[in-house]
C-alpha cells in the first residue's frame, strides 16, 4: 500500500530543509515528505502523487510566495484533495490570507514564523491523528453503508419473495376451496366418478402447494446456510435408474421416451446422496415437463479427468440468449411453457445450482432455439 504524503511549500529552501528535519522527528518512516519551492510545483507534485495512488495527508505552506500566494495554493489543493489537512505558515499578521484559507481551503491551523519547535511538532501530530481518524470514520461509514445496502437488498428480496409465494399459493388454494365447496353443495347430485374427479383436482392442487412450500423451505435453508451437506462416495447410476422408473408413467402419458446411455457399471461421485437425488429428480422432471409430446429425452453418463458428468438432453423448444442469462435465478419464468399444463415454481434450477456448487460440482446448459436443451452436471469422481 502506498505511503501517505506530507508536503511542504516555501520559496525559502532553508526553511524547507528545516521543516523536513523537524517533521522527520515526528513521523519516522511512516510517511513520504515532498518539498516544493512554489505553488505551481506543489500542484504538479500533488497531481502526480494522486495519480500514483498516494494520499496527501498534510500540506504545510508559506503564506507569502511569489506568483501564487499560500491561500491560493491551499485552495487549489483542497479542490484536488478535500480530505487533506492544511497548515499555513505566516511571517506577519496576514489576516486576509488566513481568512481566505479558512473559507476556501478548510484551513486546519496556522503558525507564525519563526515557529516554536514543540508547537510545530504538536500541530503535526494532532493534524495527522485527525486525518487518520477522519479516514477511519469514512471507512467505517462506507462499510456501514455497504451493510445497509445489503440489508435493503435482502429486505427487498424478502418482500418480492413473499409476494410471489403468496401469489403462487393463492391459485391452488383457491382451486382446493372451490372444489371442496362443490362437493359440499352438490354431493347429493354427484355420482362416484364425479366425486373422484374432483378429488383428483384437489389432490393435484395440494401437490402444487406442497412443491412450492418445499422449494421455499429449500431456498431458505440454502440462503441461511442451514442446508447440511454430507459428502460421501455415491454411485450416481442407480439413482438415475430409479428416477427413470419413477417418472416413466408421467413420461408415457406424454408419449416421451427416456433413454439412458452408460458404458461403465458404476459411476462413483463425492456427493450428498439425498441432495444428489433432489438435483437429478429436478432436472429429469424439468426435461419431461418442457418436452413436447412424442419426443426423446437422452440421459448420458461419462467420466473424464476425475469428473463424472451427467447430460440430460431434450427435444424441447430450446432457450433464447435472454432465457439462458437468467436460467438459474430465483422465481425465473422462462419463455418455454410446460407442455402438459404442469406447474412451475421458478425455483427448481436455482436450488439445483446452489446444491451442485455446495458439493463442489458444476452445472450448465447448452441450448439453441428450436433445437432443444442439454443440461450438464459434473461432480468430482470418488476414489
Amino acid at each position: 500500500m502506498s505511503k501517505p504524503v506530507i508536503m511542504c511549500i516555501d520559496d525559502d529552501l532553508t526553511i524547507l530543509n528545516s521543516l523536513e528535519v523537524e517533521i522527520r522527528h515526528v513521523i519516522k518512516d511512516n510517511y513520504l515528505i515532498e518539498l516544493a519551492e512554489n505553488g505551481m510545483e506543489a500542484l504538479e507534485i500533488c497531481e502526480e502523487l494522486m495519480t500514483e495512488g498516494h494520499d496527501i495527508a498534510l500540506v504545510i505552506s508559506d503564506s507569502l510566495m511569489p506568483n501564487m500566494r499560500g491561500d491560493e495554493v491551499l485552495k487549489r489543493i483542497h479542490l484536488l484533495s478535500p480530505d487533506t489537512l492544511k497548515v499555513m505558515l505566516t511571517g506577519q499578521a496576514d489576516l486576509d490570507s488566513i481568512r481566505k484559507a479558512v473559507q476556501y481551503a478548510n484551513l486546519y491551523r496556522y503558525l507564525s514564523k519563526p515557529w516554536q519547535t514543540d508547537d510545530l511538532k504538536l500541530t503535526i501530530q494532532e493534524a495527522l491523528q485527525s486525518y487518520h481518524q477522519t479516514k477511519l470514520l469514512a471507512k467505517h461509514t462506507e462499510e456501514l453503508e455497504c451493510t445497509n445496502q445489503v440489508l435493503r437488498q435482502l429486505n427487498q428480496e424478502k418482500d418480492e419473495f413473499l409476494g410471489i409465494a403468496a401469489h403462487d399459493l393463492k391459485n391452488p388454494l383457491s382451486a382446493i376451496q372451490g372444489w371442496a365447496e362443490m362437493i359440499l353443495s352438490d354431493y347429493d347430485q354427484m355420482d362416484k366418478k364425479e366425486v373422484l374427479e374432483v378429488t383428483h383436482h384437489i389432490l393435484a392442487s395440494s401437490h402444487q402447494m406442497f412443491e412450492l412450500i418445499r422449494n421455499l423451505l429449500d431456498v431458505h435453508q440454502i440462503e441461511s446456510g442451514q442446508s447440511k451437506i454430507k459428502l460421501s462416495p455415491v454411485d450416481i447410476l442407480p439413482i438415475i435408474q430409479m428416477l427413470i422408473t419413477c417418472h416413466t408413467r408421467w413420461a408415457k402419458a406424454k408419449h416421451i421416451h427416456l433413454q439412458l446411455q452408460h458404458q461403465d457399471l458404476i459411476y462413483p461421485v463425492l456427493a450428498d446422496r439425498h441432495k444428489l437425488h433432489q438435483i437429478l429428480d429436478n432436472l429429469i422432471s424439468n426435461a419431461i415437463k418442457y418436452s413436447p409430446h412424442h419426443s426423446l429425452i437422452q440421459l448420458k453418463l461419462s467420466r473424464e479427468n476425475h469428473w463424472v458428468c451427467c447430460a440430460i438432453k431434450d427435444e424441447g423448444p430450446g432457450l433464447s440468449d435472454l432465457d439462458q442469462q437468467c436460467l438459474f435465478q430465483k422465481f425465473t419464468r422462462l419463455t418455454p411453457k410446460p407442455t402438459g399444463k404442469e406447474h412451475s415454481t421458478g425455483l427448481g434450477l436455482f436450488i439445483v445450482k446452489k446444491l451442485v456448487e455446495s458439493m463442489n460440482g458444476k452445472v450448465w446448459c447448452n441450448s439453441q432455439l428450436r433445437k432443444g436443451s442439454t443440461f450438464f452436471i459434473e461432480f468430482p469422481q470418488a476414489t
